[in-house]
């Protein structure tokens, strides 16, 4: 029951991560989809659009949503971090909660069989 108790900790924790993973998955694609959108604007703005200011409006939101969207990933790595230890953490408790259900098989099968042997010890004598 401790090995299915600590798995299932392990498991939560690990869940807990990849939904962590994934966020900061679309974060990196929406920084990577700015920076595309932002690449293609220079490429088509014109000089009506320069003359208005309209490129400079465009610039300064770019900026902005970038600013934005790294505190995000910064955030959401302090809280990936903090989770990637508390996954390892629980990965120990795994390892030593199998560690000692194999312990305690191997401690039943020995006295097993020196239960076995004692009765095959007394069934020869009398």
């Amino acid at each position: 029951m401790l090995v299915q108790i600590t798995r299932a900790s392990y498991d939560r924790e690990q869940y807990k991560l990849q939904k962590i993973l994934a966020e900061e998955a679309t974060l990196r694609a929406e920084l990577l989809r700015l920076d595309e959108m932002h690449s293609r604007a220079r490429l088509e703005i014109d000089e009506r659009h320069k003359a208005i200011g309209a490129d400079v409006l465009w610039q300064a939101w770019i900026g902005r949503a970038k600013t934005a969207l790294n505190m995000k990933l910064a955030r959401l790595r302090a809280v990936k971090e903090h989770h990637q230890k508390l996954v390892r953490k629980a990965y120990g408790k795994v390892l030593v909660a199998d560690e000692l259900r194999a312990k305690a098989q191997q401690e039943r099968r020995q006295r097993q069989v020196k239960h076995a042997l004692h009765q095959a010890i007394d069934g020869s004598l009398f």
